[in-house]
């Protein structure tokens, strides 16, 4: 735990030093202020425009009205600022050679691989939490609180970025160059994205059914309407655990080569 502690700890200093952390976080607050402004406003017109209407008032839905398209939207946000965090998680150590470094010290690529993804972890963590004025913006204008959709939401918007953050410390070792390394991130996360399109699930093909189950946008609807399905769940925390697994592997294979 010690070595996990240095290196999350080297980590975080150097994001904090450096403009990452805070252009990244800028620029995440900023659009999903946006999106969260735009959707109330919609919300709020719609709402006045069917106030006449009995019926339709009563279908009106702050949760499908306002956080779905907000998260919905928001996940297409992480898509573009989670791969320049990883960017240089390891390409950065490789290409300046202190990767050789590290494996000179007492340290197990398991340290080093989990003390870098949670420094990482801390920044999507940190924006996150930075939205969390929204849902009391939301709920005051509203007059009531529906906290158990709207905290499915962040659940599943957590596990999707560490998804993204796993996938792209893994690409991040396979690279020596953060530009090759976040390039190669936006396609592979892009092609987990669009799986679930390229054959109808609902088709009735056993590959279009396949494809639909490793979609990462797939298994983020569920989350976005409010919902937790543990099967949404396992798989966030199998593709997490997968890829840094195989992380692993090739720290390994570049210790062992030298």
């Amino acid at each position: 735990m010690r070595n996990i502690a240095e290196i999350y700890k080297r980590e975080i200093r150097f994001y904090f030093a450096t403009p990452i952390a805070y252009v990244v976080i800028i620029i995440f607050t900023i659009i999903f202020g946006f999106f969260f402004y735009r959707s109330l406003v919609y919300y709020s017109e719609l709402s006045y425009q069917l106030m006449q209407n009995a019926y339709y008032a009563q279908r009106i839905d702050l949760i499908m009205g306002v956080f779905s398209p907000v998260f919905s939207n928001n996940a297409i946000i992480f898509l573009m600022v989670i791969p320049p965090i990883s960017m240089r998680l390891i390409a950065e150590e490789k290409k300046s050679g202190t990767i050789e470094l590290l494996f000179t010290f007492p340290i197990k690529d398991i340290h080093i691989v989990l003390g870098k993804w949670l420094a990482a972890s801390t920044i999507i963590v940190l924006m996150l939490v930075l939205t969390l004025p929204a849902p009391f913006m939301a709920f005051k204008f509203a007059g009531a609180a529906e906290w158990g959709p709207v905290l499915a939401g962040y659940l599943g918007m957590l596990l999707m970025g560490l998804s993204f953050l796993s996938l792209g410390i893994l690409i991040s070792a396979l690279s020596e160059n953060q530009i090759v390394s976040i390039i190669v991130s936006y396609g592979v996360l892009l092609a987990f994205w669009f799986l679930g399109w390229i054959i109808d699930p609902g088709s009735g093909k056993t590959i279009g059914k396949v494809l639909g189950e490793l979609s990462i946008i797939g298994h983020l609807s569920n989350f976005v309407k409010g919902m937790i399905d543990t099967k949404d769940i396992i798989y966030f925390v199998l593709f997490i655990f997968m890829s840094l697994f195989l992380t692993l592997r090739v720290l390994e294979s570049k210790r062992w080569r030298g």
